[in-house]
């Protein structure tokens, strides 16, 4: 399956600001409930993590199952191709070898047989049509599911509001980042806790 790539995003926390108070004890006490609002946020506000796509590619065990479903599937499809197409192969090969050895003589009875061998060869190309169809919707379907998936997790992974952005990292997408911001181990093992679950 090819590497799905998803995530981003969420919860920007901002402190709260209140309307100028009329006497000194309301501003006061705004204040001071200004100050501690934002004394919260502000240990959450701006807070960054990312996560290594490819790392939950490789070690979520939902990605490992559906990868071997899918890549045993791939070879099932390929092994009655395979059939097929030596099938048609060898009828070629023997209509040569009738034609050569005299048992096939006339045209008519080589038309026969080749036009028998072209529809063998029209249903392998329908066929194999089908399976890349199959192939390619399955893989659509998984990497939805798996964006599902993640959708879900990261609500309940950042439920606490830890952090305000949770990235996801690529190569192609981030130049840099810091390791003391990856989260992937982390994250992956939450994903295989409910995974396991389930």
């Amino acid at each position: 399956m090819k590497k799905t790539l998803f995530l981003a995003a969420a919860l920007v926390l901002a402190a709260c600001g209140g309307d100028k108070p009329a006497d000194q004890k309301g501003a006061k006490a705004a204040s001071t409930e200004n100050k501690t609002e934002a004394g919260k946020n502000a240990d959450n506000q701006g807070r960054i993590a990312y996560v290594e796509l490819d790392s939950v590619n490789a070690k979520y065990q939902f990605c490992i199952d559906q990868n071997a479903a899918l890549e045993q599937e791939q070879k099932g499809y390929a092994n009655t191709l395979q059939t097929k197409a030596n099938t048609i192969q060898q009828g070629m090969a023997d209509l040569q070898k009738k034609v050569q050895s005299g048992q096939i003589t006339s045209e008519t009875q080589y038309n026969k047989v080749a036009q028998g061998l072209q529809a063998q060869q029209q249903q392998y190309e329908k066929l194999e049509q089908q399976y890349t169809e199959a192939i390619s919707k399955r893989t659509a379907d998984l990497q939805q599911a798996l964006q599902d998936s993640i959708d879900n997790y990261i609500k309940e992974f950042n439920a606490d509001g830890r952090y305000s952005l949770i990235l996801g990292k690529q190569s192609v997408s981030i130049l840099y980042a810091a390791p003391g911001y990856d989260i992937t181990d982390e994250f992956v093992e939450g994903l295989n806790k409910r995974y396991k679950k389930k």
